[in-house]
């Protein structure tokens, strides 16, 4: 019966020792995660540029948006064998027109943000990438590479075709 008592008795300790050592790695990890935590308000941006930055990541989404629709429908013509060069010409002008209005609008944006944010704000806002870095997200840079690859196949295609018609 001792021997019984002993062990639950060393268990129990060996359970609140554990518990105890989690417990505070827990509250030292959520002390220092809030202590390190940098919102938009201790960065200087204003309720109107807070707007701003709304409308600009609204139209960068809007962006991505219409991107994968307009690869959905330049695949679905890549695949279509009886699509004419012509019809292939106009969609792919169309697209990249609504593309480069699309990305006129992002850059008149992002130039009417950047005059009246703060410099440390333009930073993180920068690493973010809610303002241009340079980087385009991986999946997007996987999809516009693949996109590209099938319109140079289809243009070589369009082009033997045409020279086995002369």
């Amino acid at each position: 019966m001792k021997k019984l008592w002993l062990s639950l008795v060393l268990s129990l300790l060996i359970l609140m020792t554990l518990f105890g050592f989690f417990a505070q790695a827990q509250k030292r990890n959520k002390d220092t995660t809030n202590a390190n935590g940098i919102t938009l308000t201790d960065l200087g941006v204003t309720d109107a540029q807070k707007t701003q930055l709304k409308a600009l990541w609204e139209l960068k989404r809007q962006k991505h948006i219409q991107s994968v629709k307009d690869l959905k429908t330049l695949n679905r013509l890549a695949k279509d064998s009886v699509a004419s060069t012509t019809e292939i010409r106009e969609t792919l002008n169309k697209f990249r027109h609504a593309r480069r209005k699309q990305e006129q609008d992002i850059e008149v944006a992002e130039d009417e943000l950047i005059k009246t944010l703060p410099p440390p704000a333009q930073l993180h806002l920068t690493i973010l990438g809610i303002l241009d870095n340079g980087l385009t997200p991986r999946r997007d840079l996987a999809l516009s590479q693949r996109g590209k690859k099938q319109v140079e196949s289809q243009n070589r295609d369009d082009t033997e075709s045409e020279n086995r018609k002369k």
